[in-house]
C-alpha cells in the first residue's frame, strides 16, 4: 500500500511538473499571469462552442461595426475572426474592454499583447492554452505562486538557455512517455 500510495503522490508530483513543463517548454502558448488573480475558466477559450445549460437566455451575435471606437481599438486583433467568434464570447470580449480600460497602462498592454498573440494561434494552440489555463485555475494557491514564480523565472532567462531548458523538457518527457510504454501506462495497468 505505501508503496501504492507513494507511487500515485510522484505521478501527481510528475503531472504537476509536466504541466510546469509545458508552460516553459512554449507548447503552452497562454502562460499564467505574472502574479495569481482568479482565472475566469472560459476566458482563454474564445472559440470553444457555446455550452447549453449556462445562461437560459441565448446570446446574440455582436457585429463588429456595432462596437463603440474603444472596443474595436482594444478588440482590434480579433476583427477578422469576430465574426467566427460565439456570440457569447463576442458578449464577454465587449465587456470587458470598460473594465480594462480601466487597469494600468502596463496591464493594458499586456491583456492587448495577449490578445494579438491569440488571434494568431492555431485553433489546437488555443485548446491547449484553455486546457492550461483551467489546469492553472485548479492548482492550489500555493502551486499557482509557484508557477508563476518559476515563469517569471524562465521569462528573465537568455534564449539561448531557454532552448536549452526546453530541449532538457522535451528528452525527459520522451524518457517518461518510454518508461510508461515498457510498464504498461502511467500506474503500471496495462493499457
Amino acid at each position: 500500500m505505501r508503496r501504492t500510495l507513494n507511487h500515485r503522490t510522484g505521478m501527481a508530483r510528475y503531472g504537476t511538473a509536466l504541466l510546469l513543463a509545458a508552460l516553459l517548454a512554449g507548447s503552452a502558448v497562454a502562460a499564467p499571469p505574472p502574479v495569481p488573480v482568479p482565472v475566469d475558466p472560459d476566458a482563454g477559450a474564445f472559440t470553444q462552442p457555446e455550452q447549453p445549460g449556462r445562461d437560459a437566455t441565448p446570446a446574440t451575435p455582436l457585429p463588429w461595426n456595432q462596437l463603440s471606437p474603444q472596443q474595436q481599438a482594444f478588440l482590434q486583433p480579433l476583427q477578422g475572426q469576430w465574426d467566427q467568434l460565439p456570440p457569447r464570447r463576442q458578449q464577454h470580449m465587449a465587456g470587458n474592454v470598460a473594465h480594462w480600460s480601466q487597469l494600468p497602462p502596463e496591464r493594458q498592454a499586456q491583456i492587448q499583447q495577449r490578445i494579438a498573440h491569440w488571434a494568431q494561434m492555431t485553433p489546437q494552440q488555443r485548446q491547449q492554452a484553455a486546457r492550461n489555463a483551467r489546469a492553472f485555475q485548479n492548482m492550489s494557491p500555493e502551486d499557482r505562486q509557484r508557477v508563476a514564480e518559476v515563469f517569471h523565472r524562465f521569462q528573465q532567462l537568455t534564449p539561448e538557455q531557454k532552448q536549452a531548458l526546453r530541449a532538457k523538457f522535451r528528452q525527459m518527457h520522451q524518457q517518461q512517455q518510454r518508461r510508461e510504454g515498457r510498464m504498461g501506462g502511467p500506474h503500471g495497468r496495462p493499457r
